[in-house]
């Protein structure tokens, strides 16, 4: 329980002080004042909730909610910034590799989904031949997720 008033009094904390920046109007911090900084404000709360105690499933949530408030700001900043989809699998295979070096759990699910993105980053967009050689594959790619994940789910036992 002590664990669970931490968080609320960091999330509060943190909602608090946007809303007060809000209410300051300065104008350098203006542009950051929009809902993917309460996105980061709860990953941030949920990071801080996972390094202050043995709380390993906030880990996860933290990183993934926190690198998905980097990337909204970033997408609006940098004209060069990767898609949504390709960052969503990023954050969430960094998230399991994180998770994987706390808790022991999450480590194949992590290295394929960042690969998997990393690919769609680097090589996709860029090589003509490897977007060549696998423009047949690339529609199959959420087909190949479900059945590795219920690989995991139904078959993969401890």
């Amino acid at each position: 329980m002590k664990q669970q008033s931490k968080f609320s009094g960091f999330i509060l904390i943190g909602i608090g002080l946007f809303f007060f920046a809000i209410q300051m109007n300065i104008e350098m911090i203006q542009p950051y004042l929009t809902w993917p900084t309460l996105i980061l404000i709860i990953g941030l709360a949920l990071l801080i909730q996972a390094g202050s105690g043995k709380d390993s499933a906030s880990l996860f949530s933290g990183v993934f909610l926190t690198g998905l408030g980097i990337h909204f700001h970033a997408v609006s900043k940098i004209p060069s910034w990767p898609e949504p989809l390709q960052m969503i699998t990023l954050l969430t295979g960094i998230a399991f590799l994180i998770q994987y070096k706390k808790a022991k759990d999450g480590l194949i699910p992590g290295l394929l989904l960042t690969s998997l993105s990393l690919w769609l980053i680097f090589f996709n967009n860029n090589t003509p031949s490897v977007e060549n050689i696998f423009a047949k594959a690339e529609s199959f790619w959420p087909i190949i997720l479900m059945v590795l994940g219920a690989y995991f789910i139904f078959f993969k036992k401890k």
